[in-house]
């Protein structure tokens, strides 16, 4: 007789059978095979019903659509590319891009993170020359090119799904803005969604060829950014939950790895490519060692991440056995594919790293400095930004797919029982319990400076927190690829959240998930509808009424009922619109069924949602791309030095001294950048601090530039021949007064209507309560240059 339970072994079951562990189960025989591709089959056609439910878009139409898609982000994302001012990050980029172009050579250095930004944008230096434009045209490309990633994911979110996921995409306001920015994130995106896509085509079709394409993705991510780390720890997370019982039965030798599932085998993958890259790891034990694994930011003589003296035995000898672990696992596990797989991850990676051959240190840099550098910077939290951070940026730019997400997440968890709200509740006494600052916080030191610091209370708090909102895609009653949408998405924004450093260009990576989850949703609403029906009920009738609801009701909230005698009539007025509109609303349900009747409306609000999505793109980056009116705007390199630059050009023509011409920079306060990069052709350049008394302006030099705090100083030792100086702005920021925000402050601003029209004028006008954050410079010109500065 047999176990009636599934996971213990019958004590009359031969262990020598052929077979192996399905589900729990020990199949034999055929039944092996056909147990196991009923059980995936069956899955895979539950992830993907409702894709076609009689609404299909023709082939030429659909294609047509994506390429009037690609055609309009190209022109969004080139168009005047090169004329916003270059970003202090953007010069750094492009001044050691440009070294590498010129051959001057540019190792990996992980401030800069990885080595693939910078090979990107020396080959654009080589294509169309270096210039403003020709630095931000790899981010353009990509973030053109991220539009058609989607369709590696069609099968899952619909063709629907798919169109929606590019336009969205395609006019994200984070996503255009930092596509015509010089930084690593688009770049992150598109391996990111690619690797996601990937992985689904590989777990549906299981061609070797999607592995070797992820580990080309694994190793190009890898390559670019750190965040790369977040990525494989979140789809190595679900892969797990789906497999975790066939790592079990591997452990207690009842299944071979060669056994795996897909999505086993998927993870395998995963974690072969990465486990020699995590050995950096351990480095947040060094001080239970008692060694340095990753050396702290300033250690004198020692580049921040390296391990010292004795660390690097232990370095050494953990890389070297988590490089044994991975190969000897991808041995056991499918030799021959993981061979092949291996060798594209690692050729990829050495000669990116290595600057294809020029830097072999590159490799113990990247494998080793890349994961040691970011743990050592945590603490610093650079950007300083409070825990909220992308809840308050990403209600600003990206509140379309964040909303869509929220509406979703509500209604299946609704759908799904107690469960997900159990753990909600459990989230919301761990918020309660960390809003506590007395509970949850004591004082530390962090940094050699004495700071307020999660207590043990406080630590517990914040895993439960973190613990029962990755837990609520588990509860819901939905496919294992809407899970994993779910869980992608809160596992996003929980590990940015947080990681020390929070900065605007981060939402990239934080939106990105929320985007296809939205997609799928809008996709699977699109789908429920029965159109013919709807449209024969006067259901087109909601594309006058939804905006005149949204418009009714802006009135009622915000008062706007005009003066005197008329409020009382506008009120009954606007209510009585109201009641209709409601009216007709229930009339609509009940003749195509209220979840239709309110998808429509849905599907109309997110059109809406959609403009104002438009809009913010399209003021972030063509009207205010370099003033900090925008929270995307991050310490930004004002327009007077993009325009300095154009009177220095013009200066040396006019004096005929070209690339020769004598200017002096002022570099206080990090002044160097970006003039490293403006003035990177002029050979007569000198840069120096003005804060010491021996510094001097030159009487050779023709052009000065002074820090404002050196102004003073300087101006009484400035050569004879020098024209009055002209304040400048050199750097300017957004004022940031977000920060000291607390749960009183937001209730009382809800309370409060007189204060919505703030945060209100804000959102829709960028109109600030207070003025922007700057630090200035002032310009000197010679009487020699035949030239008069502009005004």
């Amino acid at each position: 007789m047999t176990s009636d339970n599934p996971y213990t072994d019958s004590p009359t079951r031969s262990t020598s059978t052929a077979g192996r562990w399905v589900g729990g189960l020990w199949v034999t025989g055929e039944s092996v095979k056909t147990e196991s591709t009923r059980t995936e089959a069956s899955e895979t056609h539950q992830d993907q019903s409702g894709s076609n439910n009689g609404f299909s878009i023709p082939f030429r139409i659909e294609y047509s659509i994506y390429a009037g898609l690609v055609l309009i982000a190209l022109a969004m994302r080139l168009y005047d590319l090169g004329g916003r001012a270059v970003h202090h990050d953007e010069s750094l980029h492009g001044y050691f891009a440009y070294q590498l172009f010129n051959g001057g050579g540019y190792d990996h250095n992980p401030l800069m993170h990885g080595m693939f930004l910078f090979h990107s944008i020396a080959t654009s230096f080589f294509l169309v020359g270096d210039s403003d434009y020709a630095l931000r045209l790899p981010m353009a490309l990509f973030g053109v090119g991220l539009i058609l990633v989607p369709l590696l994911l069609k099968p899952r979110i619909g063709q629907t799904g798919a169109l929606v996921a590019a336009a969205l995409l395609a006019f994200s306001p984070s996503i255009l803005y930092y596509s015509r920015f010089a930084r690593n994130d688009i770049f992150m995106a598109v391996f990111t969604l690619a690797l996601v896509g990937v992985m689904w085509r590989y777990i549906d079709e299981r061609k070797n060829r999607w592995l070797y394409i992820a580990a080309a993705l694994v190793a190009l991510g890898f390559a670019t950014k750190e965040t790369q780390y977040i990525v494989i720890a979140l789809l190595g997370a679900f892969l797990f939950t789906q497999v975790w019982w066939e790592v079990r039965d591997w452990i207690y030798a009842r299944r071979t790895l060669d056994e795996f599932s897909p999505e086993a085998s998927f993870l395998v993958l995963l974690a072969t490519m990465t486990l020699p890259l995590v050995a950096a790891g351990i480095a947040i034990f060094q001080n239970i060692f008692g060694v340095t694994l990753a050396a702290e930011d300033g250690t004198p003589g020692v580049a921040t991440g390296t391990p010292v003296g004795a660390g690097w035995n232990i370095a050494i000898a953990v890389s070297a056995a988590f490089l044994a672990a991975a190969l000897a696992i991808g041995w056991y596990w499918n030799r021959k594919v993981f061979l092949l797989a291996f060798a594209v991850f690692a050729g990829v990676f050495v000669m990116i790293f290595t600057n294809y051959g020029s830097n072999p240190a590159g490799i113990g840099s990247g494998a080793w400095q890349s994961l040691g550098y970011w743990l050592a910077q945590q603490d610093v939290a650079r950007g300083n930004q409070p825990w909220y951070y992308y809840f308050t940026i990403g209600a600003i730019y990206e509140f379309l797919p964040f909303g869509v997400v929220l509406v979703a997440g509500f209604y299946y968890s609704f759908k799904s029982g107690l469960r997900p709200w159990l753990l909600v509740l459990a989230a919301g006494i761990g918020m309660a319990v960390l809003a506590n600052s007395s509970m949850s916080f004591e004082r530390g030191i962090v940094n050699s400076s004495e700071q307020d610091v999660l207590s043990y209370v406080g630590q517990l708090a914040l895993v439960v927190v973190f613990a029962s909102f990755l837990a609520v895609p588990f509860t819901l009653k939905i496919t294992k690829f809407h899970r994993f949408l779910f869980f992608w998405t809160i596992g996003t924004f929980i590990a940015y959240t947080e990681a020390g450093e929070k900065m605007p260009w981060l939402l990239v990576n934080v939106v990105l998930p929320a985007i296809i989850l939205a997609a799928y949703t809008i996709n699977d609403v699109i789908m429920s509808i029965d159109w013919k029906k709807a449209w024969r009920n006067q259901a087109g009738l909601a594309i006058v009424g939804v905006p005149l609801f949204f418009i009714m009701l802006w009135k009622i909230v915000m008062h706007d009922l005009g003066e005197g005698s008329r409020q009382f009539a506008s009120a009954w007025a606007i209510l009585a619109v109201l009641g209709l509109l409601l009216l007709g609303l229930q009339v609509l349900a009940s003749k195509i069924g209220r979840s239709q009747a309110l998808g429509i409306v849905g599907l109309i609000t997110v059109v809406i949602m959609f403009g104002f999505t438009f809009r913010a793109g399209w003021i972030a980056s063509f009207e205010n791309g370099d003033v900090p009116k925008e929270m995307l705007v991050y310490t930004q390199t004002a327009p007077d030095i993009h325009n300095l630059v154009e009177e220095i050009e013009r200066a040396s023509e006019l004096t005929g001294d070209r690339y020769k011409i004598k200017v002096a920079i002022d570099i206080r306060d990090a002044y160097s950048w970006p003039w490293q990069w403006y003035l990177r052709r002029y050979e007569q350049v000198s840069f120096r601090d003005h804060t010491s008394d021996e510094i001097e302006v030159g009487e050779d030099r023709v052009i000065a530039v002074i820090n404002e705090n050196n102004n003073a100083k300087a101006i009484t030792k400035l050569p004879d021949g020098f024209s009055d100086g002209r304040k400048l702005v050199h750097r300017w920021w957004f004022p940031e007064r977000y920060r000291d925000l607390t749960v009183g402050t937001v209730i009382d601003t809800l309370k409060d209507r007189n204060r919505w029209e703030g945060t209100i004028d804000y959102f829709l006008y960028r109109e600030l309560s207070n003025p922007l954050g700057t630090i200035d410079s002032y310009v000197y010109f010679s009487d020699e240059i035949p030239l008069s500065p502009a005004k």
